[in-house]
């Protein structure tokens, strides 16, 4: 049975949540049992195996959510598995190039400057490369058929609650890197095998509908391939291929200063600026969680020719995630030195990092979910381009200004590439494809957002500072202030249908 935006959303966002705070403690556990170079090591491991999965997809889990999604919006049920088929073969193969690059890479003959433990840890975690592919695909197939409540459980509480207490046990026991990553990967297995039968189990048996035209002309020009049409192997990837090329970068924009960083400056400041990173992170799955929830009904909107309704799933989704994303930036800069304690000793020098990235942040929330619009529309030769932009202003940046101001450099690289790549999409959203919000839709979410947090901050510093005992009281004081004024004024900023199904639900 399919379910409303508005409960898909505020469940899948409570996952999200979960699995943010859970991804939060594995960085915990890594960091205070392995130490500043320790955490380093593993989260270049992190990279790669990272930067290795969206190579093997190319974009085909997105591929799946747009198409699959469509094709079940028009009713033709019999080209849903047809469209695993055109996903998992090219990727299956290219999964297994990437197994064998990864070995060979790892040989010592090959790199003979590569430390022992990295070794050894990406020889172990190589195989799991094309485990993480697959459930991969699965996760898009599941968005694809209207299943995101189920693809959130399974990302954002499943796989992290495994990784919790497979770090956990890595750490106890070793502390090595080869344990970390084991314990990184096995988690992968059983996700993958309850990802795989729930694909079998939510796949529709019905007859297919008659088919009909498009409502409006829109559809054809918003859709680099008439969702209407049959989808082949061929359009399927011109579409995904564009996309595979953009999630690559994407991956890369995600790890290339820690890597760089690693090269510049060492494993122990890769550390510390891997901490920062996953804080970052974060607040930034919120953004992923909107593409999540909103990917598939806009894709669908679009299939209809509802051009509205996309704008308004377009709307609530950027009121949510201001709602959302703006207090946690501000915390993360307001806060930074205590967050960055709880890692260890020698991690808080990253907390002036938090200002510098936070503000580009900020600006990409406002933005809305500006890339599932281009994604879903059929513009992802746009985002490529987009990607690339950024990826070149990043890797221009990181190698001029990393050897000159340090971790500050990369934070400036990392918060101008955001910026370029969320200026283009925007302009491209909101001037050509024409969906854009009103001010008067955003001002009053953006004032609670803004206000709220940023002056309970100021009074909190005033009184206790910023160290841990005024963080426990921001927290205990502010955010649930904060939570109760976005319910008292749902109606007021827009935010009425999330919530009121979320209370209708814990009201049971």
């Amino acid at each position: 049975m399919a379910r409303s935006l508005a409960k898909s959303g505020a469940f899948s966002t409570l996952y999200v949540m979960y699995g943010s705070a859970a991804a939060f403690v594995a960085t915990l556990i890594v960091s205070n049992g392995v130490g500043k170079a320790g955490a380093g090591s593993f989260f270049q491991v992190m990279a790669l195996f990272a930067i290795a999965t969206s190579l093997c997809v190319f974009g085909a889990d997105t591929g799946l959510v747009r198409a699959m999604s469509a094709q079940r919006a028009l009713g033709q049920y019999s080209l849903l598995p047809k469209l695993l088929r055109y996903a998992f073969g090219p990727a299956t193969l290219i999964a297994f190039t990437v197994l064998i690059a990864a070995t060979l890479i790892a040989l010592p003959v090959v790199t003979p400057n590569m430390g022992t433990e990295n070794r050894t840890a990406i020889l172990a975690s190589a195989p799991f490369i094309l485990v993480a592919a697959w459930m991969t695909l699965c996760f898009g197939a599941l968005r694809g058929l209207g299943y995101t409540v189920e693809f959130t459980f399974l990302q954002s509480a499943l796989l992290p609650t495994l990784r919790i207490l497979a770090v956990l046990l890595a750490v106890s026991i070793s502390g090595a890197i080869l344990s970390l990553a084991l314990a990184w990967s096995l988690p992968l297995l059983l996700v993958f095998a309850v990802s795989a039968l729930w694909v079998r189990k939510y796949m529709p048996q019905g007859e297919d509908l008659p088919s009909y035209p498009a409502k409006h002309l829109a559809i054809e020009a918003m859709a680099s391939t008439p969702v209407t049409a049959p989808e082949t192997a061929k359009s399927f990837w011109a579409f995904s291929s564009a996309r595979g090329v953009s999630a690559m970068v994407e991956a890369v924009l995600e790890w290339i200063d820690v890597l760089l960083i690693g090269l510049f400056l060492g494993p122990a400041a890769s550390g510390v600026y891997g901490a920062v990173n996953r804080c970052v992170r974060v607040g930034a799955m919120v953004e992923h969680t909107a593409r999540v929830v909103t990917g598939p009904e806009i894709s669908s909107a679009i299939a209809r020719g509802d051009l509205i309704r996309a704008r308004q799933i377009f709307v609530s989704a950027t009121r949510i995630l201001v709602a959302v994303g703006w207090p946690f930036f501000i915390t993360l800069a307001a806060f930074g030195p205590a967050l960055l304690g709880f890692f260890g000793s020698g991690f808080v020098e990253g907390a002036p990092l938090f200002w510098i990235i936070g503000v580009a942040m900020l600006v990409q929330m406002a933005a809305g979910g500006v890339q599932s619009v281009l994604l879903m529309s059929g513009r992802s030769r746009w985002q490529l381009y987009n990607k690339l932009s950024a990826l070149a202003v990043a890797v221009a940046l990181n190698l001029t200004l990393i050897p000159l101001w340090g971790l500050a450099g990369a934070a400036t690289a990392w918060a101008s590439a955001v910026l370029t790549d969320c200026v283009l999409a925007t302009v491209q959203v909101y001037g050509k494809l024409g969906i854009r919000p009103r001010p008067s839709e955003l001002l009053p979410v953006m004032s609670l957002a803004a206000g709220t947090p940023s002056l309970g901050a100021v009074g909190v510093h005033l009184i206790w500072g910023n160290q841990f005992l005024g963080l426990i009281i921001y927290l205990v004081t502010v955010v649930p202030l904060y939570a109760a004024l976005i319910y008292r004024f749902r109606h007021q900023v827009g935010l009425e249908q999330v919530i009121d199904s979320l209370t209708r639900k814990f009201s049971r």
